[in-house]
């Protein structure tokens, strides 16, 4: 099983607060593959039903009963931002709303976005590497551009326009959670060349979060 733990966690939510009939509220974006694998865990036997909030709006419009007993969970990798503010009006509107122990957001996630916001403020121009249907890595080029700098979402390095980084004397360089390694230094390796570049590492974020092994393999 190579499910992410903090997947797995949300799924054993969804199926505990169905077994105990609750109302499950899941935030996350419509048609997304991990959303689509959680509500996917949901069970009505037991006269649960779930629902998806993509934005504040949709929070603001939910109509169910005020004192429901409701479960909350999100997607892992969300920003941490959007789903404080759609959290807040949901707290309000369902005094019964049961939070998480821990949050659902993946550290990798929040360590990134946290990354880019000082990024945003140091360079002129932000490349994110990561898939187009990748939540984490929308969020990044949503965030940097929400900081005042521009930024482009790409699969690999023949996806950018070079004649459009001739404008920019400094290129900030981040990554989805699940982008390899290996296309971010290609396409560092690259871009030094081309413009003649110094490469800096900004900020040293160390990841020292371990997961133990699944039973089976103990």
């Amino acid at each position: 099983d190579a499910t992410c733990p903090l997947v797995s966690k949300v799924h054993h939510q969804v199926e505990r607060y169905s077994k105990l009939g609750k109302k499950v509220l899941l935030i996350g974006h419509k048609g997304h593959p991990e959303v689509e694998g959680t509500m996917g865990r949901h069970n009505p036997n037991f006269g649960s039903e779930i629902y998806l909030i993509q934005d504040q709006d949709e929070a603001r419009e939910l109509n169910i009963p005020r004192n429901s007993e409701i479960g909350l969970v999100t997607l892992t990798t969300l920003s941490l931002d959007d789903t404080r503010e759609i959290i807040e009006i949901l707290k309000q509107k369902f005094p019964k709303l049961e939070m998480p122990r821990n949050d659902d957001i993946c550290y990798a996630t929040q360590n990134r976005q946290d990354a880019v916001k000082q990024l945003a403020l140091e360079v002129d121009f932000v490349i994110v590497i990561g898939s187009k249907n990748s939540s984490n890595s929308n969020r990044l080029k949503e965030l940097a551009e929400r900081c005042g700098t521009p930024a482009i979402l790409v699969d690999e390095f023949k996806d950018i326009d070079l004649k459009k980084l001739e404008a920019f004397n400094s290129i900030g360089l981040t990554a989805g959670a699940s982008a390899p390694e290996a296309t971010v230094q290609e396409i560092a390796k690259n871009l030094a060349e081309l413009f003649n570049f110094d490469i800096k590492n900004l900020g040293q974020n160390k990841e020292n979060i371990f997961f133990k092994l699944p039973p089976e393999l103990r």
